[in-house]
């Protein structure tokens, strides 16, 4: 069945090569402009720089200056430090990235990957103020999104924390290459998953492109499709909305699932290993929720 739903999808899509080609071709010309203004501005520099970080054994060197905060707070140390502070800097699915990363170097067992999957979906901080001051006069709103956003996630990681604090270990990853092949082999690991965003972006704007011109929806159902499908999509078409808090329990909920991209994106990233799709999903509903709340008790007080 699912192979059917799959076959019948893509044969659709292929009509609409057909039949409708201005609208695939506006489709992907979005796309296009979300990732080469949007996406990959905010992503690239950090998913390079990460790279390199990583090869000159930059785990062990956070695990000196924050291994304390984070080994209170999460029960961990190590190398886990560094996908947790990293994730935050550099924004999805690049929390994933490290974690597969890791876990290929068997610096990462696979209980603390299972761990660290579930709560190190943040949104790059860049991204979430820029499409928050298209939306929002009123900056204070903007924070209040980010900080609800970030701290979701952090009391998810607490409550699901192991037990037993993690050992601290001393990791040594020695690195006999030249800086000149860390940065090139740095550039194509980048790029790689920066094809993959494009390919995924493109494909779920015409996906929700298709549903939007063919099914009659109301304005609000038109926005949610959107957004469950591509996060940047579903921001664009909050402008309808009047509502302050309402357009902001939005791009909470888009930013905190993720949209089906994010997660195609992320299960390509962890193929092939025994890291749990599951812990990533149930991470994404528990934050979508956890962020309302936040932000709405910030919003009254």
């Amino acid at each position: 069945m699912k192979n059917k739903l799959i076959q019948l999808i893509i044969f659709v899509i292929f009509l609409s090569l057909i039949f409708n080609s201005k609208l695939i071709l506006n489709e992907v010309s979005s796309a296009l402009n979300t990732f080469i203004y949007v996406l990959f501005p905010s992503i690239f520099p950090f998913f390079l720089i990460s790279n390199i970080l990583i090869n000159y054994n930059f785990c062990e060197t956070l695990n000196k200056y924050f291994s304390k905060i984070t080994n209170f707070l999460f029960h961990t140390s190590n190398a886990s430090n560094f996908v947790i502070i990293m994730s935050m800097l550099s924004g999805f699915p690049s929390g994933s990235k490290y974690i597969t990363q890791l876990y290929k170097k068997n610096i990462l067992n696979i209980n603390q990957a299972n761990y660290l999957i579930t709560f190190t979906h943040f949104s790059n901080p860049l991204f979430v103020i820029a499409i928050s001051n298209k939306l929002f006069n009123n900056l204070k709103i903007t924070y209040m999104i980010l900080f609800a956003h970030i701290i979701s996630n952090i009391i998810i990681g607490i409550i699901i924390r192991p037990k037993e604090k993690e050992k601290k270990e001393n990791i040594e990853l020695k690195n006999t290459d030249s800086f000149s092949n860390i940065l090139s082999n740095s550039i194509i690991s980048s790029f790689k998953l920066l094809a993959l965003i494009l390919g995924n972006t493109c494909f779920f704007f015409i996906i929700s492109g298709l549903i939007t011109k063919y099914i009659n929806l109301s304005p609000i159902q038109n926005i949610l499709i959107n957004g469950f499908f591509d996060i940047t999509k579903g921001v664009n078409t909050l402008n309808i909305i009047n509502s302050e808090i309402f357009k902001a329990i939005l791009i909470l909920t888009f930013i905190g699932f993720g949209g089906i991209n994010i997660h195609m994106q992320v299960l390509n990233i962890i193929e092939n290993t025994k890291i749990k799709y599951k812990n990533f999903l149930l991470g994404r509903i528990s934050q979508v929720g956890l962020s309302v709340i936040i932000f709405y008790l910030i919003y009254l007080i």
